[in-house]
């Protein structure tokens, strides 16, 4: 059987990291809507692993060419009938792809319950702003258990159906951005969900136990807090130039044992220095099987700086990146991954983008992908995520 993720607001991220912890290239894209094909396909494990995909579940047709609605919606009566969840129907239906393909289907759902009706069902349809059912609803209406959350994906002739079977626990993401003890927004503050899907991209579909992940800049130690629980034995070592962060970031481990999210020996072993990343090598010795880190933004944004401030922002960035790769280099093990953020500058003048891929080459790295971002449309700062591995 074929499954599919519904992206969130950055869906080639999501299929970057899709790609990465399954091994598998997403066949289709339709909108927020990723198809795959994958022989190692646990929903429950994957939706608590993938920070970028709001709902998942398993695709029950695949079209090339739009049927008439009628026809549609009888097919997914029968896909009901063959799986009764009590004796009232309660079903969400969200279509995804552009504006005219969503508008041929907007009847959809009034089609699905006639056709219901039309075999003695009690039906009752729940829908959404702007008709799309969000996780929170999916969870809260138990649309996964005693209901039915559909998920149509159209793009051209081609046409897909999925129903959900598990979503993104909203409340356990908020928990961990907003309720944290230490958050310094004046440093900038790594999004959750992004730092687990660093991770994702620098450690693969291999979880190894026993594998070792640093963070030279960790701040208040979002990307190793997402780490330590996706990887409950790995060695994981974190340092940050500032003493307050690296106060902070134990502040926030404590937290996540005081929520009984980690244990207090987990906690224990986790490892963290007050240095630079340039002297790391000072402190740690053994190589790495990854790096993830934001690394460092710049000076804070406000929206009205002039250009020089900016060009001033991008030469401080790569030369913290000049000084730190060739020692990040010397403590990655050969074919590991380094993960990071390479500041994008948003302003009336246009955008500034720093780049360290002579510095990165230098130190023996080669780039795998520079191509995602992430940010909103309101943002001055877009985070552009890089992957580089170390040759050899």
């Amino acid at each position: 059987m074929k499954h599919f993720l519904l992206a969130g607001i950055h869906p080639e991220l999501t299929e970057a990291e899709a790609e990465a912890v399954l091994d598998t290239r997403p066949e289709h894209r339709l909108g927020s809507l990723l198809t795959i094909d994958s022989p190692d396909w646990d929903g429950s494990v994957l939706q608590e692993r993938l920070a970028g995909t709001v709902k998942l579940g398993d695709i029950l047709c695949e079209e090339s060419d739009l049927p008439e609605l009628t026809e549609l919606a009888t097919r997914i009566a029968d896909e009901i009938d063959a799986r009764p969840r009590g004796e009232r129907v309660l079903f969400g239906l969200t279509v995804f792809g552009s504006s005219k393909e969503k508008n041929a289907l907007k009847k959809l759902p009034i089609e699905l319950k006639r056709a219901l009706q039309d075999r003695d069902r009690s039906v009752r349809w729940v829908t959404g702003d702007k008709g799309e059912i969000s996780p929170a609803a999916v969870a809260k209406l138990k649309l996964t258990t005693e209901g039915y959350d559909f998920v149509i994906g159209v793009e051209k002739n081609r046409l897909v159906v999925g129903l959900t079977t598990h979503v993104q626990n909203a409340d356990a993401w908020s928990l961990r951005d907003y309720g944290r003890p230490f958050r310094d927004a004046k440093t900038g503050m790594l999004p959750p969900k992004l730092a687990r899907m660093m991770v994702n991209l620098a450690v693969g579909k291999e979880q190894r136990a026993k594998s070792s992940l640093l963070d030279p800049f960790c701040g208040g130690g979002t990307a190793l807090m997402e780490a330590a629980l996706m990887l409950p034995e790995a060695k994981l070592v974190g340092s940050d130039i500032d003493a307050k962060q690296v106060d902070g970031s134990k502040r926030n481990f404590e937290w996540l044992a005081e929520q009984h999210l980690l244990s207090k020996e987990r906690v224990g072993d986790i490892r963290l220095l007050v240095s630079s990343a340039q002297e790391i090598g000072k402190h740690v010795h053994e190589p790495f099987d990854a790096i993830v880190t934001e690394g460092y933004l710049g000076e804070p944004l406000h929206g009205q700086e002039p250009k020089a401030f900016l060009l001033q922002n991008k030469e401080s960035v790569e030369r913290v990146w000049e000084e730190s790769l060739p020692v990040l280099s010397g403590l990655m093990k050969p074919g590991a991954r380094l993960v990071c953020v390479w500041p994008e500058y948003r302003s009336a003048q246009g955008s500034i983008k720093t780049d360290a891929r002579s510095a990165a080459e230098s130190a023996g790295l080669e780039i795998v992908r520079d191509d995602l971002r992430y940010a909103r449309p309101d943002q001055h700062l877009v985070r552009r995520i890089v992957i580089l591995a170390k040759k050899g």
